[in-house]
């Protein structure tokens, strides 16, 4: 049953790890010319592209609590469980935001729309920040552990830390677009192993 759980998990990285660039390049893509006209023109309406940034979310947090419970069983939990517990809420209350489109899209709240757009614009910014700051608190309590961890989890460590100092830029955060699928293919290959998150020596 266990084993079922995180094949589960498995291709719920996998998905993400396809996904999540092509929600990203294609939300950068009808924002280039015009970055905030863009952001004005996402948020106020309702489409394929909301639908996609939900399915995100919910594959985002169930694959952090996936890897919590693969921590909680084999290393007894601890600060990198703690952490990714907060890093699911953040990326949960982060999608969340999609209320908002609806309300919008539908024309609800519309006096207060503008708002309402600034409020989620700085919302999500600060989000992303705290996001940025637990994971870095993730990825330094992975590496503490380092000469215990599996390869895989070894490099999995190093990529979160570097995500997470992007993440705190504006521009850096750019390449988690890329870095981020790349990292959900090591946690696809980790939980369809069923490999343990620390070597048994």
């Amino acid at each position: 049953m266990k084993s079922n759980f995180y094949q589960w998990a498995s291709m719920a990285a996998l998905a993400l790890a396809i996904l999540f660039p092509i929600y990203w390049l294609g939300v950068f893509g009808l924002a280039i010319d015009n970055y905030e006209s863009g952001f004005v023109d996402n948020i106020t309406t309702l489409d394929a592209w909301d639908v996609l940034f939900v399915i995100i979310g919910a594959l985002e947090v169930f694959v952090y609590l996936a890897l919590r419970g693969s921590f909680k069983h084999q290393i007894e939990g601890g600060l990198a469980a703690v952490a990714l517990l907060v890093m699911a809420a953040l990326v949960a209350l982060f999608h969340l935001t999609v209320v908002v489109d609806i309300s919008l899209s539908m024309g609800l709240l519309a006096n207060y729309s503008e708002g309402l757009i600034e409020f989620v614009l700085i919302a999500s910014l600060v989000i992303l920040f705290l996001y940025a700051a637990v994971a870095f608190v993730f990825a330094i309590a992975l590496l503490l552990k380092f000469a215990e961890l599996s390869m895989l989890m070894k490099v999995f460590a190093c990529g979160v830390l570097i995500m997470a100092v992007f993440q705190f830029t504006v521009i850096l955060g750019i390449a988690n677009i890329f870095l981020f699928p790349v990292l959900m293919l090591l946690l696809a290959v980790h939980f369809w192993r069923g490999e343990q998150i620390v070597e048994v020596v």
